[in-house]
């Protein structure tokens, strides 16, 4: 069952969900669709012969519908997220893909299910403690086939300390901003914030990985340097 803070965070994103892609242009300067394009395109490369794809904690199915475009109707995609209202959105931009409501931590899937497993710019939200993260990662295996393909997209601290100097002085003055604009909100975009700047370095994301039983973890940073795409086998 989600903990008291899971079902919080699901709450958060439950009252930003119908300005929830305006804020992310806004906070990205709109890359964040090139970012999803590109990470779709990279999964196709890896796994041109999925059949079966879950996009987990899905939110309004952004991502869900770049991997649409990048793989075609040859893809049976699913799309599971804990928050009903997110869902929502998702079930209305992606008439005829499959939505469930499910806690990353307790899929409603067999074992094997599917060919390839994505998340995009969720995983931060499972931080909330390494247990945690690690028992999501380690479902997000175990439904995998054998094989099988997971990819993360997700903000990442930068090496260079002047990037990772400017990406929190921007992050916090865009919140700031989103906070200005829209004050009934002001607990869900500071969430935001701090789950964008407390989450891992992409080498430190890549052993966690390991560590989850995935195998050949590897990662590509996207232009500035504060987003980066993993993937890794089961």
């Amino acid at each position: 069952m989600p903990s008291n803070k899971e079902l919080a965070i699901a709450g958060f994103y439950d009252g930003i969900y119908l300005f929830y892609g305006i804020a992310n242009s806004f906070l990205t300067l709109g890359l964040d669709r090139w970012w999803r394009a590109r990470a779709a395109k990279i999964a196709r490369g890896a796994a041109p012969g999925a059949l079966a794809a879950l996009d987990a904690c899905c939110g309004t199915g952004d991502f869900t519908l770049a991997l649409k475009k990048a793989f075609g109707p040859g893809l049976a995609l699913t799309g599971a997220d804990l928050s009903a209202a997110m869902l929502s959105a998702a079930k209305a931009k992606n008439p005829g893909i499959r939505f469930v409501q499910a806690e990353a931590k307790e899929l409603p899937f067999p074992d094997g299910s599917f060919d390839l497993a994505t998340i995009a710019f969720a995983t931060r939200n499972l931080n909330i403690d390494r247990t945690k993260l690690l028992a999501a990662l380690r479902e997000f295996r175990r439904v995998l086939k054998p094989g099988g393909l997971f990819l993360n997209l997700e903000t990442t601290r930068p090496a260079n300390p002047a990037i990772w100097f400017l990406m929190r002085t921007y992050v916090k003055t865009v919140i700031g901003l989103l906070n200005i604009l829209s004050p009934k909100s002001r607990d869900s975009y500071s969430f935001l914030e701090s789950t964008i700047l407390d989450f891992y370095g992409a080498d430190e994301f890549s052993a966690l990985l390991s560590e989850a039983g995935f195998t050949g973890a590897s990662y590509k940073t996207f232009c500035p340097g504060a987003v980066a795409v993993h993937t890794a086998r089961k």
